[in-house]
């Protein structure tokens, strides 16, 4: 882009005419880079111009001072030595100054090299152009920079922007310009915030560039060097900057156009170069550059991407008058025009597509028939039912239902019937499980579910039926319903039950066999002492006068060791009893404290202590009392066992209880030698067994107590050394949710 600084120059006194034998040659002064965009339009046209007007060739030299990144004394200094040397035996027949900046390098120049040689110049402020001392041999032309016309423009076409950003660089030519664009942005306020955005470093504009608001738009100048003193080209950081912020960027710099710009009043830079063309074809036909009046250029014009008003959905009727719109997407028919005989293609097209379609319904046909014969052979009773519940299709089996015995309504309904129907009539008749179809069948048709699995008993006879619903993808809807007997495995599962009880009962009974010597021992004591205080008190009452407290103290006892033995009794009857398990509210602190206090006579004839850690506020769980009790006596019973062969001291077994994850855990801990590597999972195999006198079938039987309740059982290494095994159940609450 072109960047032109304000300042006020000084001249000298008029020189004399050219020479009549100078030689026709052009000598341009640029200040920015010569490949830069707006430098390369313009010197292009300029050459382009004076080639066309003038009969003879014409010479042209470019010199590039680079003064927008080296505005030094000592720079210019060292300029104005090099050009003196270099141009000190040439004579040019006009001299362009493309910048104010540059300007003031030659007329220095030319007060020592080139008297007499007539200067044109470029301006982008009209204020500083017309400030230049009126002189015979220089004129000029400025650039008007329309940056509140430009930004105007970009709020008509979005409406709802509610903050301008500006961005610029900061090299000491940037900076000089920054009041006079912010000065003519100020009409704005009070319609849109304005953020200036310039002399920033590069990553500090990307961050705030990135955090806009999506009613922000972005007015671009132009950018030689950021904050940090990193130097750019031409549209370098535009492009940049633009790659990476997906933002409407408007700009009065034409260059921009079709490189990501939306638009604006641009300045054609092309105009530019043929406006300064004119002049020099004027100057080299001797005509005087005192009569040519200093004036505004002929470069203006409202110009818009078309592309990026598609990016950002920008409706073209807003555009204001006269505006014009590049970079338009050809239409298929602009472009494909002479391509219209295609029409024959389009028939041979059409009639490939006719034997195409027939081959398909070829295949659907065949499609169709592997459905059925899918469907024939498919067991029990299947039926397609549409989003009403109307039958559509049945297997073959669905078809005899009559005649075969099909269970519940199937023998009332057929294709053509409603599936629903048929089962709310049951359902009013007070079949709850044709009732639980409904709620499924009806659950799937609706959305709700996929797929669902329900399974009922007939009323008045013993047997069972599996029913699965799974919803059609497909855009009509509907559902597939297949009806399974399932009686036989509703038997086996009973007979399974029965036969996991009373495997229960036989472990619970040889549990209490092997604690035979210690629940004697623990019968005994109370037994014992109800006998010495009833001889206690028989002795106070063969005295002259009783003493009434002692002998009620005595009795006192009595009572108390009775009730002691009625709870070991009531503790064996429980856990020796047989029958349905019973679901009920269950402590296991409780059920932990229990079995501990059965086994403490044990514990103390092997030596070993028995540790209760129990959390305090520990929920109920949901479940058979002596089920949960027998589990954890199998595990106490173990862990004394593990313990057996450690030296006295080291026999430990701790009992905890705790709240995790919404689940209740019941650890047993012990201190044993821990077992061989790999028997941990081991353990829970039926009749796998350590002990030489066991069975293997507790913790199996343990394991299936804790899936019945919805639960987990597993064996871990211990941090002591020996083995934890952990019982975790879900919550009363979690269970009632199941």
């Amino acid at each position: 882009m072109l960047l032109i600084a304000t300042f006020a120059i000084a001249f000298g006194a008029p020189v004399p005419a050219l020479a009549d034998n100078a030689p026709t040659s052009v000598l341009v002064f640029l200040s920015d880079d010569p490949a830069a965009p707006a430098m390369s339009s313009i010197t292009g046209e300029l050459r382009e111009s004076v080639r066309v007007g003038r009969d003879g060739p014409v010479t042209f030299k470019l010199e590039y001072l680079d003064l927008a990144w080296f505005d030094t004394p000592d720079y210019a200094r060292e300029l104005r030595r090099f050009y003196r040397t270099k141009y000190s035996s040439y004579h040019p027949g006009v001299i362009v100054a493309l910048r104010l900046d540059v300007l003031r390098v030659v007329l220095d120049l030319r007060r020592e090299l080139w008297s007499g040689v007539p200067v044109l110049f470029l301006s982008e402020d009209r204020s500083a152009a017309l400030a230049v001392p009126a002189a015979p041999d220089v004129t000029g032309i400025w650039l008007d920079f329309a940056w509140l016309r430009t930004a105007e423009s970009a709020l008509r076409l979005l409406p709802d922007t509610r903050e301008v950003a500006l961005v610029m660089g900061a090299s000491p030519w940037e900076r000089a310009r920054h009041d006079g664009i912010t000065r003519d942005l100020s009409a704005l306020a009070g319609r849109v915030a304005l953020l200036d955005l310039a002399s920033l470093p590069l990553a500090e504009l990307d961050r705030r560039l990135a955090a806009l608001p999506e009613s922000a738009i972005v007015l671009f100048d132009t950018f030689y060097m950021d904050g940090a003193g990193n130097r750019f080209v031409g549209l370098q950081a535009f492009e940049r900057i633009r790659a990476q912020i997906q933002r409407p960027f408007f700009s009065v710099h034409g260059v921009g156009l079709g490189k990501g710009l939306v638009g604006g009043m641009i300045v054609d830079y092309g105009r530019v170069g043929r406006d300064l063309g004119g002049i020099t074809l004027r100057l080299l036909d001797r005509e005087p550059a005192g009569s040519i009046p200093i004036r505004a250029a002929d470069a203006n014009t409202l110009a818009f991407d078309a592309r990026e008003l598609a990016l950002f959905r920008i409706p073209e009727d807003r555009l204001p008058p006269g505006a014009e719109v590049h970079f338009r997407v050809p239409s298929f028919w602009d472009l494909y025009r002479r391509w219209a005989a295609g029409a024959a293609v389009a028939v041979t097209l059409q009639t490939t597509l006719i034997a195409g379609l027939v081959i398909e319904r070829r295949r659907r046909g065949r499609a169709q028939a592997m459905s059925d014969a899918v469907l024939a052979s498919m067991v029990g009773f299947v039926a397609v039912v549409d989003r009403t519940g109307v039958l559509h299709r049945t297997n073959r089996t669905w078809a005899r239902a009559p005649r075969e015995g099909a269970p519940g309504p199937l023998d009332s309904v057929a294709e053509g019937e409603s599936y629903l129907g048929a089962f709310r009539r049951a359902a009013a008749a007070g079949d709850a499980g044709a009732g639980r179809v409904v709620e499924l069948v009806e659950g799937v048709l609706a959305g709700r579910d996929v797929e669902g699995t329900v399974e009922y008993r007939h009323i008045g006879a013993e047997r069972w039926t599996e029913v699965r619903a799974r919803r059609l993808s497909w855009k009509d809807g509907g559902a597939v319903v297949s009806h399974f007997d399932v009686t036989g495995r509703k038997r086996a599962e009973n007979q399974a039950r029965e036969s996991l009880s009373a495997l229960s009962h036989l472990n619970r009974v040889a549990a209490m066999g092997e604690l035979a010597s210690s629940i004697a021992h623990e019968i005994n004591q109370p037994l014992s002492a109800v006998l010495t205080s009833a001889q206690t008190a028989e002795i106070l009452l063969r005295r002259p006068a009783p003493d009434a407290a002692e002998v009620s103290a005595a009795l006192g006892e009595i009572v108390a060791g009775a009730r002691r033995a009625g709870q070991v009794i009531r503790r064996m009857r429980v856990l020796l009893k047989k029958g349905e398990a019973q679901m009920e509210r269950c402590d296991l602190n409780e059920a932990a404290r229990e079995v501990a206090r059965l086994v403490c006579n044990d514990a103390l004839l092997r030596g070993a202590t028995i540790a209760l850690e129990l959390a305090p506020d520990l929920p109920a769980v949901r479940g058979d009392a002596v089920q949960l009790q027998q589990v954890a006596l199998n595990l106490l019973s173990n862990a004394l066992d593990a313990v057996s062969e450690r030296p006295y001291g080291d026999r430990r077994v701790i009992v905890r209880t705790a709240l995790a994850g919404g689940r209740v855990a019941l650890t047993v801990e012990d201190s044993g030698s821990g077992g061989a590597a790999g028997d941990l999972e081991r353990f829970f195999e039926p009749f796998f067994t350590t002990k030489p006198e066991g069975l293997g079938l507790g913790l199996c039987i343990s394991r299936s107590i804790a899936a019945a309740h919805g639960g987990q059982l597993w064996a871990e290494r211990a941090p002591a050394g020996g083995v934890a095994v952990r019982l975790e159940l879900p919550g009363e609450a979690a269970q009632e949710e199941r």
